[in-house]
């Protein structure tokens, strides 16, 4: 894939996510961060604002997994 083919994937990828919860919104960022870990592979340029979404979804399930550890 170029770089154009794997930034309309990611830029699909977000606009999933932003409908999906669950296991299905975790499958979804899995694909997004090899996406763009694919693109800057590439050389490419990631936007910002994929970065930041990638960035709260790793967030997201780090505190996914504290909520769910036993005190």
């Amino acid at each position: 894939m170029t770089t154009d083919d794997l930034l309309v994937q990611a830029w699909e990828l977000s606009k999933e996510i932003q409908d999906t919860q669950g296991e299905q919104r975790y499958e979804l960022h899995q694909q997004l961060h090899r996406s763009l870990e694919n693109i800057r592979r590439q050389g490419g340029h990631v936007p910002a604002s994929l970065r930041d979404l990638d960035l709260e979804l790793v967030d997201e399930e780090v505190e996914d997994v504290f909520d769910n550890m036993p005190v």
